[in-house]
């Protein structure tokens, strides 16, 4: 029912599930195509049986990098302590 195409789980019936960002077993993005004549609860059950195929199979993922916040180097405020 479900084949493994590169970056992609393909249905039998057209449903194609790529992850954009993440893994396959902790996707963060994902684009779905072909979903069209499927009710949500079906896409949602399909989607997630997919996902658990591919994840069992070894679909390849795109990698991103992520992108660390970076920070500048600014000084900390000094204490200010006030005697009695």
């Amino acid at each position: 029912m479900w084949s493994v195409d590169g970056r992609q789980v393909v249905h039998q019936s057209g449903l194609s599930i790529e992850v954009l960002d993440g893994s396959f077993s902790n996707p963060l993005d994902l684009s779905v195509k072909g979903d069209k004549g499927f009710s949500a609860p079906e896409l949602a059950l399909m989607i997630r049986e997919g996902m658990e195929y591919a994840a069992k199979n070894g679909a390849k993922t795109a990698v991103r990098a992520i992108q660390s916040k970076s920070t500048t180097d600014k000084p900390k405020r000094p204490i200010l302590k006030l005697k009695k």
